[in-house]
């Protein structure tokens, strides 16, 4: 559920944008973290799993929990996979003459 929400912020932030999965996602998480009252489900868990720590002017994400934990390595994963699956994407793209020295 949370992964699925947050696949779809990536990839409209990623066509919008072009930042990379990192920073989308941490933009996203300090959205949804600085709100005072979630608004669905989704952001309840969030704001139920995952702390925000202010270390020396840059945010860390912490969790709350074991489960806190696996979710945030689980957005983490997501974030590195998308990123390798666009890389692929990208070299299959590619012709064998764009590997030719000059």
């Amino acid at each position: 559920m949370i992964l699925e929400a947050f696949s779809e912020v990536l990839h409209r932030e990623r066509q919008r944008t072009g930042q990379q999965a990192l920073d989308i996602l941490q933009r996203w998480l300090l959205s949804i973290l600085s709100e005072a009252v979630p608004a669905d489900n989704i952001e309840r868990v969030i704001h139920a799993e995952i702390a925000l720590a202010d270390l020396t002017g840059q945010p860390v994400f912490l969790s709350k929990s074991g489960s806190g934990e696996i979710l945030l390595k689980s957005l983490y994963t997501y974030c590195d996979s998308y990123e390798h699956w666009q890389f692929r994407r990208w070299l299959h793209n590619l012709n064998a003459t764009a590997f030719e020295r000059r």
